[in-house]
């Protein structure tokens, strides 16, 4: 197989940085059929402490911030983040302007799929976002792909000078997928659901392969928002029943973290025909988050 030292470009980079500071159109989702109430519930209603009373002008600015942000208008984007704004990761509001602007100049579409509001006072709010990022990237030499990025995000928010405005964030969630090359493989990560305390923890990668091609496969971990990607601390070959569990090293610090594998796809006379990436987002201890929201709202 060929050899692969490291893997990504800088508009992957961009796209991660990115996930922390997105806002999204203001809805109550549906719920899924399988949640549906009974017939004899549907017309009872509403749970009243359940139902979050939005102020319109809060309504207002969100959904101008939804518009700025879907269609990079960065003047108005930057408007509805205070200028104290921290990420949970410590970016700033000039971070805001400059992913905002990689992201204009990589022609990325965003698209807002939902947020709910989960607290909304005369002068602070807390709603719960969630986004889809697509564009189109390269994977070494092979023909160029789409990528796929979903993220969900909780926004704090503040009233001040009549306008309400962005002042922190913290991610919840995060799954992207790039595909390249004809033949890009099936594949499923499955990482813990929360950063465990041991020092470190298991990875599960799994393939939906062909018997007649080579399988080289990539595992890593990085921290949630980070300056470049590193290399890989597992380049492998798949085996032969299609499941690779790897062991990665977490963080001392017990902070959030994005897993990421790679699996390039050889043909027999070692060309390669297909590659995919994903990464998923494993969050930090609780104690951890809570003293990383506290500090950005200091």
């Amino acid at each position: 197989m060929k050899s692969v030292i490291a893997v990504g470009t800088g508009l992957s980079l961009v796209m991660l940085s990115f996930l922390s500071l997105s806002c999204n159109r203001s809805e109550r989702p549906n719920p899924s059929p399988s949640s549906q109430a009974p017939a004899s519930e549907k017309d009872a209603p509403p749970d009243q402490e359940n139902v979050v009373a939005i102020p319109p002008d809060l309504q207002k600015d969100v959904d101008a911030i939804v518009r700025a942000v879907e269609t990079l208008d960065i003047p108005q984007a930057l408007a509805g983040y205070a200028e104290d704004y921290t990420s949970g990761t410590g970016r700033s509001k000039d971070g805001v302007r400059e992913v905002l602007t990689r992201l204009q100049e990589g022609n990325v579409n965003i698209t807002v799929e939902k947020t709910e509001f989960e607290e909304a006072a005369a002068d602070k709010a807390k709603m719960q976002t969630r986004i889809r990022l697509r564009y189109k990237d390269t994977f070494r030499d092979m023909a160029e792909g789409e990528v796929i990025v979903t993220d969900t995000l909780r926004h704090f928010l503040r009233k001040e000078d009549g306008h309400w405005r962005i002042y922190a964030d913290e991610r919840i969630a995060t799954y992207r997928e790039g595909r390249f090359g004809e033949q890009s493989p099936n594949i499923r990560l499955e990482v813990p659901s929360r950063l465990p305390s041991d020092p470190n923890y298991e990875v599960s990668v799994s393939v939906q392969r062909d018997m007649d091609k080579n399988y080289q496969v990539m595992v890593g971990n990085y921290p949630e928002d980070p300056e470049f990607l590193p290399p890989p601390d597992v380049v492998t070959e798949l085996p032969e029943t299609g499941v690779l569990t790897a062991n990665l090293l977490r963080n001392p610090r017990g902070r959030s973290e994005m897993v990421r594998i790679t699996v390039i796809v050889e043909d027999r006379e070692g060309n390669w025909v297909g590659a995919t990436t994903v990464s998923k987002f494993i969050p930090g201890s609780p104690q951890e988050k809570e003293a990383e929201v506290d500090e950005a709202v200091i």
